[in-house]
């Protein structure tokens, strides 16, 4: 599956202030921060500001972790 190119986002809202969400898209920036602020994004899209402002930093990955009948089996389980 591809992943979206993530975006920083600044919200501002008269009402709830400002914040910063990591977001692909407009929408999904006032999703989150609905979630943020505790109430529902359809009640605040249309009075939100929204400021792209860059590209979100790539977050790292913790490497794969093996399973545990792999391990067993290496240790003679």
């Amino acid at each position: 599956m591809k992943e979206r190119l993530m975006y920083v986002y600044r919200v501002t809202h008269p009402e709830y202030g400002e914040i910063k969400v990591k977001a692909g898209d407009r929408l999904r920036a006032a999703c989150e921060a609905g979630k943020a602020w505790g109430i529902r994004w359809t009640a605040i899209a249309t009075d939100c500001v929204y400021e792209r402002i860059g590209p979100a930093p790539e977050e790292k990955k913790a490497p794969p972790r093996r399973r545990a009948a792999a391990k067993n089996a290496k240790e003679g389980r």
